[in-house]
Parts: structure tokens; sequence; C-alpha cells
């Protein structure tokens, strides 16, 4: 990693050698792919500041797998308040939660949640989950081929979302579209404005659980009692809604879109599959360890040093999954799937805020992928054609041509 002579944008305390004149997001977008332009970070130091870490905004990056394994423990130092500029953008008084709240009340809101995202409870919703799969490729199984993101993997997770939240699936498009301008919109005024509008509905949906959740779900957090039996407020539930609108449409869409752009490139490992459907759920793992979209964020709560980089207080600490997940000294040959690999991969992060929807997510890739290889035979990327993506905080298939041989 090359720095430059001029290190005027980073902050005193950052040494020289570990200034980085860079964009993150321009960065990972170089090259053919983003995950192989995102490791090649882990040639230079495992801790330095970014001028653009993430979305404009300057930042520590861990880009060890060991570092980031240790900073997501750590929330007394890497706190999860304020790494996030939503609610700051939004003018609001409440926290994204339970994502943006540290422990105790992190714990406490994620019980009023975790009833919902067992492995159990995820495994009663896997007849609806294979519903909506197949629902949706009932629209082009007749085809030769499709757009695998456009035609399913954007509508796929938004449709059992939805159902989740008890909302009209008829807006899916509308908001996968705020979604979107949300987190990749090319000016603030634009973010902001999809911000906004996203907050207006989600009031309104709490206006009519009030008077009649629509689901379980929504029952429970209607009913939930909290801190000597008070009930959640407004803000509360409005920090749990935002959460789940833009953690439920956004990451499976993308790591199954990368997963299946893997598998049509590899008929070897795609012929496997078929042949050996009980490697399928190890087969998730390495797709969710090998594709894991995310950074997220953190803010430094008081001055300290971190491996021997001095960090100070309200620092913003960019973590990427993507980089810490493709490091060889966890995962040797990181850049393709091993089946046999022991150390589990961080796709959903670790500690107090382990992923709480890493159960459906698990559940809707397999299911995904085990339909398109039962469906068709030489599932490929048409010749003269390719994938298109964008590298942000997540990094997102845009289009995913594929072409197939339906199956007799």
């Amino acid at each position: 990693m090359a720095s430059t002579a001029d290190t005027s944008f980073a902050p005193p305390h950052v040494p020289a050698e570990l200034a980085w004149d860079h964009s993150l997001a321009e960065y990972n977008s170089q090259l053919d792919d983003p995950f192989i332009a995102a490791s090649r970070l882990i040639d230079g130091p495992p801790v330095f500041w970014a001028r653009d870490a993430v979305q404009g905004r300057p930042g520590w990056v861990i880009a060890r797998h060991a570092l980031l394994k240790e900073a997501f423990i750590d929330w007394e130092h890497f706190s999860s308040e304020g790494g996030m500029d939503l609610t700051m953008m939004l003018g609001v008084d409440w926290k994204l939660n339970p994502v943006n709240v540290d422990p105790p009340m992190h714990t406490i809101y994620r019980k009023v949640l975790t009833p919902f995202f067992t492995p159990k409870a995820v495994g009663h919703m896997e007849e609806a989950v294979r519903a909506t799969c197949d629902e949706l490729i009932a629209k082009f199984e007749d085809k030769d081929g499709c757009d695998f993101v456009q035609d399913f993997a954007i509508p796929y997770p938004s449709l059992i979302f939805l159902r989740l939240m008890g909302m009209p699936l008829e807006m899916v498009n509308q908001f996968f579209t705020w979604e979107q301008n949300l987190l990749r919109g090319t000016t603030m005024e634009a973010r902001l404005k999809a911000a906004q509008e996203i907050l207006e509905y989600l009031k309104y949906h709490l206006e009519q659980q009030k008077q009649q959740p629509a689901t379980p779900l929504m029952e429970n957090i209607m009913n939930a009692r909290i801190e000597d039996g008070r009930p959640l407020n407004d803000g509360e539930i409005l920090g749990m809604f935002y959460t789940f609108y833009v953690g439920g449409l956004d990451t499976v869409y993308a790591t199954v879109s990368w997963s299946m752009r893997y598998i049509a490139t590899r008929p070897q490992f795609q012929q496997f599959l078929r042949d050996n459907p009980d490697k399928l759920n190890k087969t998730v793992d390495e797709m969710l360890r090998m594709f894991s979209v995310v950074s997220t964020q953190r803010r430094v709560t008081k001055d300290f040093t971190f491996h021997g980089v001095e960090m100070k207080e309200n620092d913003l600490v960019v973590m990427p999954i993507f980089i810490a997940c493709r490091d060889p000294e966890a995962y040797p040959n990181p850049h393709e799937a091993d089946l046999e690999r022991k150390e589990n991969m961080l796709a959903f992060a670790s500690g107090p805020h382990l992923c709480l929807g890493m159960h459906l997510a698990r559940r809707e890739i397999r299911i995904a992928i085990e339909s398109f290889l039962n469906r068709f035979d030489d599932i490929h990327i048409p010749e003269g054609k390719s994938y298109t993506y964008h590298a942000g905080s997540t990094f997102n298939v845009d289009s995913l041509p594929l072409e197939w041989t339906r199956k007799a």
C-alpha cells in the first residue's frame, strides 16, 4: 500500500506511514472483482488511516482477520454507538436498534427479537422461504436464462422481509429503490431524501401496528416490556424497524448474487454440488466467508493504543469484513471455496453484535442455490456478456446475466 508525501488530510496522531490518501470504495472498484481488489490491502499495514474510509468520512481501517475479530468483541473501546451517520443525518434522538446500541441495553433489546430468529424459529419459515423462491423462479423457469440480480436476487429476500414486517408486497420495488438511494445516493441530498422518505413510511407503519399488529414479530415488538416492565417507546421501535429495513433488503441479495456468479463460472464445482447435496450447508458457509459484503463502523470511546496504533476518542473505525475474510493468515488460498476449512468465518461479525438474522440468511442462500441447481444444468454467464457491480460500504452485484440448460 503506497502512501503519498502529502498527509495533511490526516489528524496529528496519525503517523505518516499509516496515512492513506485514497477512497476505500474507489480502491475496491479498480479490478473486475472487488474482493480481490480489497484484499490487496492485506499487503499493507494491519491498521491505517484512510482519507475516505466510508462515504467521504476519514477514519481507521482494520485490514486483518485477527485484529477485526478482536475489535468486534471489544465493544468497550470500539462502540457501535455513534459510528454511523444515518440517525445524525435524520436528526432524530434514537439509534438503529439494536445494531447501534452497546451492552447492556443491546442485550435487553435483542431479547425482544431473538425468539423470531433462532434456528428453530427460522426452521418454521422454511416453507414460506421456499415458496417465495419457487414463485420467483416460475416467472423464468421455461426460459433459457435471466438476469439473476434483477429477476431473482433483489426481490427474493425483500419479499421475505416484507412478509416478516407485515408490509405490502406490491411496494417491494419502492422499498428497494429507497434503500439503494439511501446507501448509494451520489449526493448527500439524495441520501437524505431517501432516508426521510423511509422514515415517514416507517412512522406510518408503526401507527398501523399500534392499531393491529400484522405479524407475530410485530405483535412481539408492540407488546414487549423492558426495564422494570415499561413498553418500548416510539423511537426504540422505529430504530428496530429501520435496522430491519436496511439489513433485510441488501446483504442477502448481494451474497446470493456473488455466490451464483462463483458457481456459474466453475462448472466442475457446480456439478459437484449437484452430486453431493450433503455439502450444500458447508458450501453456504464458504460462500458467506468469501462474499462477506459488509463493512461495519465503530467509534473509539477513549484514547488508547490498539496493536501499536494510537487511537483517539471519537475516531471513526471502519471494519471491512470483506477484507478480513480474504486474509490468507486465517484462510489459506482465500479466493477459492474449500469445504474442509476449520476457521469460522466473520460474515456475521462476532461478539455481542453477532448478526441476529444469520440463520435466516443461511437458509435463504441455501434454498436459492439448491433450487437453481435442481432446476437447471450448465448454469453459466453467456459468452460476450459480463456482470456489473458497485463497491461501497457493501459490495453489490447490479446485473448478472445467466443462461442454462433446462432439465427434462
